[in-house]
């Protein structure tokens, strides 16, 4: 990916994955300058797409110094302590990976980038009954941060698959962020079930919904029924895919019109398909990280006229 010199926007990536934050904020105008993830495949795939780009690969040894000049800072730090998926064995922010929070909370406390973009899975919210939560919220608001919150999901930005996420931005010194997140000319709610094409967040995502032909299929549940809930397993066809996990090979797309392409975008071996699902389902939605990063500029915008 090319980045963009000439953008006032300078982005340092955590916890960056196969690059969804960097490609999402790359289409809003800006610059990617820095990375930083530990997953080796991850890895190969940003130092393939970004050769350029500075990349660190253990946010445990990564000294503050060592980050360029960025006043955009994002990343969704590891889930898997706090997601629902792992009812019985969530350890919230006491566990080793989604703990990293800390340490990324340290580096944060050390520079203060203008703005942070975080992303989670919900069960964020409810992880140690809401208690995790609000460590986050107050550890980021104690470094000075005016912070908001919402849940977005992917099927309303032109991505036939859901995927609901929360998102946290951050903005230094003020509540900024509330505009980013909360626009209610820009937000449409769907009036029916889910059921074939229906309004979006983003005018821009209109037309972005493919066909009813879409098809995700997952080995552990095939069979089951289709009404089993909004991580249910099995297979669809009114335009949607369930949310892709991140359990490797146990997912399989099938699309006739509109082919997803994965092997063809991540230019690595079919032999990888474990992996590469395993990146994928980790993965952030791409037009959604777009549709903030263009909020925060125009935000920033209104904000410094008089």
């Amino acid at each position: 990916m090319a980045g963009i010199t000439d953008s006032k926007y300078k982005v340092a990536s955590f916890f960056a994955g196969i690059g969804g934050f960097d490609l999402g904020l790359e289409k809003a105008n800006m610059q990617v300058v820095f990375q930083c993830e530990i997953n080796s495949f991850c890895c190969s795939v940003l130092k393939k797409n970004w050769p350029e780009i500075p990349l660190h690969n253990d946010i445990d040894t990564l000294s503050p110094l060592d980050i360029p000049e960025s006043n955009i800072w994002c990343g969704g730090f590891p889930c898997q302590d706090v997601s629902l998926a792992n009812q019985g064995k969530r350890k919230g922010l006491l566990g080793e990976r989604s703990g990293l929070f800390f340490t990324y909370a340290k580096l944060i406390k050390e520079r203060k980038p203008d703005w942070i973009i975080i992303e989670n899975v919900p069960g964020l919210l409810n992880s140690n009954c809401g208690e995790d939560f609000r460590t986050v919220i107050e550890t980021l608001d104690e470094l000075g941060y005016g912070l908001s919150w919402r849940i977005l999901d992917a099927k309303h930005f032109g991505t036939p698959q859901r995927r609901r996420r929360v998102y946290i931005v951050g903005s230094l010194g003020d509540m900024r962020s509330a505009r980013v997140l909360f626009d209610s000319s820009s937000i449409e709610v769907s009036n029916t079930p889910s059921s074939g094409e229906k309004p979006r967040n983003s005018i821009r995502y209109v037309n972005g919904l493919s066909e009813t032909n879409i098809y995700s299929i997952q080995h552990a549940g095939i069979g089951r029924k289709p009404s089993a809930g909004p991580q249910a397993k099995g297979y669809r066809n009114d335009g949607e895919t369930y949310t892709l996990d991140s359990r490797g090979s146990s997912d399989a797309v099938c699309s006739p019109d509109a082919p997803f392409r994965i092997r063809e975008s991540s230019r690595v071996s079919k032999e990888l398909d474990s992996r590469r699902f395993r990146a994928i389902g980790n993965a952030v939605a791409v037009p959604i990280i777009e549709w903030i990063g263009n909020r925060i500029a125009l935000i920033d915008k209104e904000t410094k006229q008089p």
